[in-house]
């Protein structure tokens, strides 16, 4: 009988177990980068996209309000009341009124000072609205700017600022007071927070001085000669991500207004001449995004006075 000899068992030395694992970690530590990475993108793209939204709600929300300053349906009430928002009416409220660079506010103030004041963020500009409500069965009722219904010939002020929110952080807000008194509940009339995330608010308006329909100069509140000559308003804010990201800028200066064109609405000059402090933001480095959004609204209910 032919014995065979049994083959000799092998086995992995130390060093190749060594190599081996090395190898191993190497590959987790990459396929870990890659997934990071692919992560960090997927953050940043999803809060450049939430900035993007954050900003044209906060840009429309503004301009709901202006197309709203100085509505009356005089058809309902008679012709006594179209100068209601009128100089030479006998109630001559301004359609629109505001404040600029403002440090705190009380907004249920006829003029944001006194009592319980609220800290203004980054110097930003202050925007109020007077309007009436609308008949219950007119065919689109007037809203306030929580979204509830004003009723008939009740006059309402909205006002518009931007704060930190304590219910969120103290993250920067845009902010609306209203005076509608309908219907009865804790935030009527009252301040809510809107639109969060926008950090800073600035304003020209835009006054027809001569009465021809046509824009002749874009002042801040403060040089605003009549207000019911307010015929358009330019909107600029600037609003941020809610989070840092990876690849975030560092500090950024934003020119509300200025830009780089041949003849911005509100020159460099202008804003030195004015001491506007708040036409020009610089952001912190913190590592959020933030964009500059600009627009223009038309005042639709301007020119009726014949002034």
């Amino acid at each position: 009988m032919k014995r065979h000899p049994h083959a000799a068992e092998a086995g992995l030395t130390l060093i190749e177990m060594m190599v081996a694992l090395t190898i191993s970690l190497v590959l987790a530590a990459a396929t870990a980068r890659v997934y990071l990475g692919a992560m960090a993108v997927k953050s940043t793209q999803d809060d450049a996209t939430g900035l993007s939204e954050t900003a044209r709600f906060a840009s429309d929300l503004v301009g709901r309000e202006l197309r709203k300053a100085g509505f009356r349906n005089t058809w309902q009430i008679g012709s006594g009341a179209v100068a209601e928002f009128c100089p030479s009416g006998p109630n001559p409220l301004a359609p629109i009124q505001g404040s600029n660079d403002r440090v705190s506010i009380n907004p249920a103030s006829a003029d944001f000072s006194g009592g319980t004041q609220t800290a203004i963020a980054n110097a930003s500009d202050v925007l109020r609205v007077r309007y009436y409500g609308e008949a219950a069965n007119a065919t689109v009722a007037l809203a306030d700017c929580h979204g509830y219904p004003v009723a008939a010939n009740t006059l309402v002020e909205d006002t518009l600022y931007v704060a930190a929110d304590p219910a969120n952080n103290n993250e920067p807000t845009l902010w609306c007071y209203t005076s509608n008194p309908a219907p009865a509940t804790a935030s009527h009339p009252g301040a809510l927070p809107l639109v969060a995330g926008v950090e800073s608010l600035q304003l020209l308006f835009g006054e027809d001085s001569d009465s021809d329909g046509i824009v002749n100069r874009y002042v801040p509140w403060q040089l605003v000669a009549q207000a019911h000559k307010v015929a358009a308003v330019k909107v600029s804010l600037v609003a941020r991500s809610p989070n840092p990201v990876a690849l975030g800028p560092g500090t950024t200066t934003f020119a509300h207004f200025g830009g780089t064109s041949a003849a911005p609405a509100y020159p460099a000059t202008m804003v030195l001449a004015n001491n506007d402090a708040g036409a020009q933001f610089t952001a912190p480095a913190d590592s959020r995004l933030r964009k500059l959004f600009n627009t223009e609204i038309a005042v639709r209910n301007f020119g009726y006075c014949g002034q």
